[in-house]
């Protein structure tokens, strides 16, 4: 089962989007989870969800934790490189954000 772990905000006057992880994780079971779980260095599969419906699943072994893994959702990685796939995934979600949409990250641990 997954759980939240963020919400996702517009930023007004910019192409960036704010992550607001929250402050009180709980597994599935509502079990209270420590904030280290959000940079903690483990494989880990996270759901990207738009007005409750699942539109991504993704997955990562990325040094830095989930945090670290979606970071390139939060402008797209116009200051590197980016992947079409992430810069797409960005695109989307800036719209979506855009059409007044709800957008929510989870994680499977």
């Amino acid at each position: 089962m997954a759980f939240k772990i963020a919400d996702v905000e517009f930023v007004p006057g910019s192409t960036k989007l704010n992550f607001h992880y929250l402050k009180e994780l709980n597994d599935e079971n509502k079990n209270p989870l420590p904030q280290s779980i959000l940079t903690k260095n483990v494989a880990r599969v996270y759901l990207i969800v738009v007005d409750g419906v699942v539109k991504k699943i993704g997955g990562s072994q990325a040094q830095g934790g989930i945090k670290k893994t979606l970071e390139i959702y939060r402008d797209g990685g116009v200051n590197g490189r980016p992947g079409i796939r992430s810069f797409g995934i960005w695109y989307f979600l800036y719209h979506s954000i855009l059409a007044g949409k709800n957008i929510e990250f989870y994680q499977l641990f």
